[in-house]
């Protein structure tokens, strides 16, 4: 797997929004406009695969890619019911959407680096 620039850029963008996820845990669960202590969980693991998904793939490890499309993936998926919450602030409703639009970035420029590189015969 090579590294290109979009490949780097994606991937430090989504190693940044796994941070992000991580700090879920620190900004308060359970209180009226706060994710669920379940959701805040889920949320903090996904980002902890997401980092370590990402280390593995600067590795050269497809896996490791794999892991972090799929906790982007997963992590937008538990982050798009809060659209549907009254009780959820704007500002918070802003900083998820921001979230979930840097989440599609980051898999769009990470995503071509999954197609394994075609065999040269010598």
């Amino acid at each position: 797997m090579a590294h290109t620039r979009t490949f780097t850029v994606g991937l430090a963008l989504a190693g940044l929004l796994g941070l992000a996820d991580l700090a879920t845990w620190l900004f308060g669960v359970g209180g009226v406009g706060q994710p669920p202590v379940a959701a805040a969980a889920i949320i903090t693991l996904l980002g902890a695969v997401t980092l370590a998904g990402a280390w593995f793939a600067w590795q050269g490890r497809r896996g490791g890619l794999v892991a972090v499309i799929v906790t982007r993936i997963l992590s937008a998926l538990a982050a798009a019911p809060a659209f549907g919450d009254s009780d959820i602030s704007t500002g918070n409703l802003v900083l998820i959407g921001l979230g979930l639009a840097l989440t599609a970035v980051a898999l769009i420029l990470v995503w071509p680096a999954l197609r394994r590189q075609p065999a040269v015969a010598s």
